[in-house]
Formats: structure tokens, C-alpha cells, sequence
């Protein structure tokens, strides 16, 4: 879905359009690439409904080395499995994915517009995360360019 102002056409948060703009963002984000060079993990961010938003929304994102190898739209949550950092999923019909990061949709406002840190996000409850919650951690650079990207794609919201 896509909303238009005069010339421009701005994606939804989290559509096939917007999640491209953001890998492209991604790999696009020095200063992301350098606090990600040594990161390997892919993540499912889980939107959950609330506030503006009737459904759930979840998207994969790959990252590797400080890059974004590919993003998609997730449509349940059969379609995918958390694993550890050696392993595979257990059917090739499903994704393998090492994190699942997961928040009420006023949460994720409250990342996007900066106002709430990935990190104390989930230290303070209003986010969860599957996966090496460790690592994570130590990816805290990351993580504030992950989202900071994410605040650079015009983006209607729900």
C-alpha cells in the first residue's frame, strides 16, 4: 500500500515497497556497516497490533558483515523458525532466522520517532526478543543504526 503527496508516493511501514527502500538504506549506511561488520543474524520484526493497526505485521531481514543480504514480507509465523547460529531450518520451506524482535505497534512509534531504544526497549518489557539476547547486547551500535536507517524512509504510517 502506498500513500501519495502530489509527486511523491510514500510506502507503508513494513509493505514489500517500504522494506526494499530500507535495504537499500541498509546497505547504503556506513555507519552502519562499520557497527555491524562483524554481526551475522537475521531478525523477524513482529509489529504487533495496537493503537493504529488492526493486524500483525512481520518482515524478515537479512544481515551479514554489516550489510542486508534480503527483506521480505512475513504472512504467519509457520513461515519461519528461530535457530542457533550453526544450525538450519528444519524444512526448506522455512525460513531460519537467528532473532525474532517483537513489540506492540505504539512501541515501535516510539523507536522509530527516537523517544525509545531498541535495547531499553527490551529491557524495560515493551519489546521481546527470541534469540542470544547476549548478543544482542553487545550489537547495541547496531542496533541504533538499524533503527536510525529506518527513520531515514519516508514512510506513511498506519
Amino acid at each position: 500500500m502506498q500513500f501519495e503527496i502530489g509527486w511523491m508516493i510514500m510506502p507503508k511501514f513494513m509493505s514489500e515497497e517500504w522494506l526494499d527502500l530500507y535495504k537499500d538504506a541498509l546497505n547504503n549506511n556506513e555507519a552502519y556497516a562499520k557497527a555491524a561488520s562483524w554481526w551475522t543474524g537475521d531478525f523477524v520484526f513482529k509489529v504487533n497490533a495496537g493503537g493504529n493497526l488492526d493486524h500483525d505485521v512481520m518482515s524478515y531481514i537479512g544481515l551479514i558483515h554489516g550489510k542486508c543480504t534480503g527483506v521480505r514480507l512475513i504472512s504467519g509465523e509457520d513461515e519461519f523458525e528461530v535457530i542457533g547460529p550453526d544450525e538450519q531450518a528444519s524444512s526448506s520451506e522455512k525460513l531460519g532466522v537467528e532473532y525474532v524482535y517483537e513489540a506492540n505497534y505504539d512501541t515501535w512509534l516510539l523507536i522509530l520517532n527516537g523517544s525509545l531504544d531498541p535495547v531499553r526497549a527490551l529491557l524495560s518489557g515493551k519489546a521481546k526478543i527470541q534469540g542470544d539476547m547476549a548478543k544482542v547486547l553487545k550489537a547495541t551500535d547496531a542496533a541504533k543504526e538499524l533503527v536510525r536507517t529506518a527513520t531515514l524512509v519516508e514512510t506513511e504510517l498506519y
